[in-house]
């Protein structure tokens, strides 16, 4: 041996003649290199040769190539380039997999699952309340290719297309559906965090947050609302109505709207310091239904967001019993009511007449004028043109007492004595309105 400096001794170099196979992998060399569950090829035919050159005849070795990936691609066949490539599989395999065996049968170090990719990546699961299935139980490979992609982020489908292999019923609902949430069709990541989150289905924002990255412009408008709608502004806001991601109904509501609203409107409810009647009650067993509610089509009159009149309505309507008569104050009757109705004192234009007396122009076209609802119920009714049984003034229900006959009917308030009226033979009511 040659000393060096310090008088050690270098070690012996083995000048011996080898054979590589079976001799390297004895007790007294590297038997370890069989232990593991899962051998590389070579390894598991005691072959060392494909992948190891001695110089000569001894236990001397070229050294390992700096392009490792030619080495394996000796074996292994490389596909065509993709558009995404994992950094290690470019560069040298044994970064990710070892090269005589493992304990899993791709060889990866680490294992397959989490653990193997968390030898470089950080842990997507720490500190998340809720994880995607695939991450919680450690299944990266589940969504992302190892080697190359033609998809970012090495995932082995697009996003759209590898979300619905596994969440087939989404699939069928899109199929099938009247209306799609536009970002549904390009990327459930818009929404959804892919790994988990701190919210149930993991979503990127809150509920209205979450909305509010795309119709922010809309909700800013909503947001100055007079009269707000509550499920705008509680629970879980859009979704109180909307779905999420498609419907068989359009803008994508739960259901059609009458259906959704009297799934809330069944009851009395408390906003603002009054109390909102119970709308379902009001049409059950009615015999006489308001026009657009028999089109199940509530929005016809209110607004579903909010609005800048009362009751969310979509256009004016006097509030108070009395009002003095402006043709825009009643633009919600008028959108679709003929104000011919109401503006001429003599016509025959309407059923409501004694004679050509117009007796909407009678009761509305005066400074004291009644409004619509003080005769009319907005929704429902058992009598003729959903006139009501008995109308608000004050504290008091005052009874509306209405009989109809062919040719025309009578009516007893607590505004009136009975006053009749005939379309072809005009009855004299020639008396003070009890006042």
């Amino acid at each position: 041996m040659v000393g060096d400096l310090f008088g050690r001794r270098a070690p012996a170099q083995d000048t011996s003649a080898i054979q590589l196979g079976p001799s390297c992998v004895t007790t007294d060399c590297h038997a370890d290199l069989r232990e593991p569950s899962y051998l590389h090829g070579p390894i598991n035919l005691n072959q060392c040769a494909p992948c190891h050159n001695p110089i000569g005849d001894e236990h001397v070795f070229e050294k390992r190539p700096d392009d490792i990936q030619s080495l394996c691609m000796t074996c292994h066949d490389l596909d065509a380039p993709k558009a995404v490539v994992h950094e290690p599989f470019a560069e040298d395999c044994t970064l990710c997999h070892d090269y005589h065996g493992a304990e899993n049968r791709l060889l990866v170090k680490g294992g397959l699952g989490a653990e193997g990719c968390a030898q470089c990546h950080e842990d997507t699961r720490e500190g998340l309340r809720f994880l995607h299935g695939p991450v919680a139980m450690g299944e990266c490979l589940a969504c992302h290719t190892a080697h190359q992609s033609d998809h970012p982020s090495l995932l082995v489908q697009s996003r759209f297309d590898l979300c619905l292999s596994c969440h087939e019923d989404f699939q069928q609902q899109i199929e099938g559906a009247i209306s799609v949430h536009e970002p549904v069709t390009e990327q459930c990541s818009g929404c959804h965090e892919p790994h988990g989150g701190e919210t149930q289905y993991f979503l990127t924002a809150n509920e209205q947050d979450l909305c509010r990255g795309c119709h922010e412009d809309f909700l800013d408008q909503v947001e100055h609302f007079k009269f707000p709608h509550q499920p705008m502004t509680e629970g879980k806001a859009c979704v109180n109505c909307h779905m999420p991601h498609s419907s068989n109904q359009e803008k994508l509501l739960a259901a059609n709207n009458k259906e959704l609203c009297l799934s809330c409107h069944d009851k009395p409810i408390e906003s603002g310091g009054r109390t909102i009647l119970n709308v379902a009650a009001q049409l059950e067993g009615a015999e006489f239904v308001h026009g657009p509610i028999r089109q199940d089509n509530c929005i016809a009159c209110h607004q579903a967001h909010g609005s800048h009149h009362n009751n969310i309505l979509e256009y004016a309507f006097p509030e108070d019993f009395y009002t003095a008569f402006d043709e825009s104050a009643y633009r919600l009757c008028f959108n679709c009511h003929d104000p011919q109705l109401i503006v001429e004192e003599r016509t025959l234009a309407t059923d409501f007449r004694n004679g050509d007396l117009n007796l909407h122009y009678l009761h509305v076209s005066r400074d004291k004028g009644r409004t619509c609802r003080a005769c009319h119920h907005e929704h429902a009714s058992n009598e003729p043109a959903h006139i009501r049984s008995s109308v608000r003034f004050g504290r008091w229900m005052m009874p509306v007492i209405y009989n109809q006959t062919p040719v025309g009917g009578s009516c007893t308030t607590g505004c009136h004595l009975p006053y009749e009226y005939d379309r072809e033979s005009a009855v004299d009511n020639s008396r003070e309105f009890n006042r």
